[in-house]
């Protein structure tokens, strides 16, 4: 067994408090340090430059994406984009090797291929470029055996958080988002029936959203339990786009390891990825999206379908050619909205030059059957 520790400092800075807003070196420096075991050399200096490469790398993420950036979508950059991580390494030069001890030790200058991190990062559907804060208003009932409050009801009269909407508006607020206050007064006559349900459905708090100028809502339900265990169930919509992005729910037992703010935060991780991907406000972005087409014909096929989608979908900047074989063909297309917009335009629209059915959809990958 090698055992190996890497050290990394961001090549030309000293702090990452340092950093601001400047622009983020393509260079680092790292060192990676590794156990000799029975005199196998070669096999210590191979596991100590890995580790410093992989080090490197990691260091550069953080600072691509900042803190939060990095916390928002940890579980993207842990499951997608860090197994791949070191193919984004231009090349590297050792500057210094030192044995002893019974260690090998090296220190690597690592330059880095900004665009294909980049660009793994945007097929995970890793927002780079963050909108303005985005605004996020919370809608969550609190349900104790027969007794079910909700500030919508009466906003005069109850317009105070709840329990897991305070756990919520700190969470969100350290992630970067900006909560929206409506504990003031709302005019009784600008409230519609939908707006009033305790059963709140996307429509009502939608029509809440567009009211309060939100980006985002939050809506759902915190039951507790008499024997205080408790169940927590949201969904995440986007005002502009009237969309579901996501939804969870997750229970816990007072006492127990997972208590009601360890929920919130493992149900927030799960919904703010695919709200940072779709952006806020009038900047949505462009998502770069893969579309798989099985069951192509002819290259005339995929002509047809290009035109197509250059001319008469809205939302589409280019569609980039980028697999093919028999039957089968992949494109790239960067796409101004979200894998939800794109998806319901390409199937809904009655010019489409081709009968498409879908076989699967994930954030940054759609797989479609050409209908024969």
């Amino acid at each position: 067994m090698l055992c190996s520790i890497g050290l990394v400092y961001s090549f030309g800075f000293f702090t990452r408090a340092a950093l601001g807003k400047e622009k983020i070196s393509d260079e680092m420096l790292a060192m990676g340090l590794a156990k000799i075991v029975q005199g196998n050399m070669a096999a210590a200096k191979s596991e100590a430059l890995s580790s410093a490469m992989g080090k490197a790398m990691e260091e550069y993420l953080i600072l691509r994406l900042g803190e939060a950036g990095v916390t928002n979508n940890f579980e993207r950059v842990v499951r997608e984009v860090l197994p791949s991580l070191t193919e984004g390494i231009e090349n590297f030069h050792i500057l210094a090797e030192n044995t002893g001890g019974g260690t090998y030790q090296v220190l690597v200058k690592v330059k880095v291929n900004k665009k294909v991190i980049d660009e793994k990062l945007r097929f995970s559907g890793i927002a780079l470029e963050q909108a303005s804060r985005s605004k996020i208003l919370f809608m969550v009932s609190e349900v104790k055996g027969k007794r079910v409050q909700y500030w919508w009801k009466g906003p005069d009269f109850f317009s105070f958080l709840n329990q897991a909407e305070v756990l919520l508006y700190n969470v969100f607020q350290e992630r970067g988002f900006m909560p929206i206050n409506h504990t003031f007064g709302i005019a009784e006559e600008s409230l519609s029936p939908a707006m009033r349900r305790e059963e709140l459905d996307n429509k009502g708090a939608l029509e809440w959203g567009k009211m309060l100028s939100a980006d985002f809502v939050i809506i759902g339900k915190s039951i507790i339990e008499d024997n205080n265990s408790f169940a927590l169930q949201l969904r995440a919509l986007s005002v502009r786009d009237g969309l579901l992005l996501a939804e969870g729910s997750e229970t816990g037992h007072e006492g127990s390891s997972e208590l009601l703010g360890q929920v919130v935060r493992k149900l927030s991780d799960r919904l703010i990825p695919s709200m940072l991907s779709l952006g806020s406000g009038t900047s949505a972005g462009v998502q770069h999206i893969q579309i798989t087409l099985k069951g192509m014909r002819n290259h005339q096929e995929f002509k047809n379908l290009q035109q197509f989608l250059k001319e008469d979908l809205p939302g589409v900047q280019s569609v980039r050619q980028s697999r093919m074989s028999q039957g089968l063909l992949s494109i790239e297309v960067d796409f101004t909205g979200s894998r939800e917009r794109l998806l319901s335009q390409l199937l809904n629209q009655e010019k489409l030059p081709l009968r498409l059915v879908l076989e699967s959809a994930t954030d940054t990958q759609i797989i479609l059957q050409v209908a024969q």
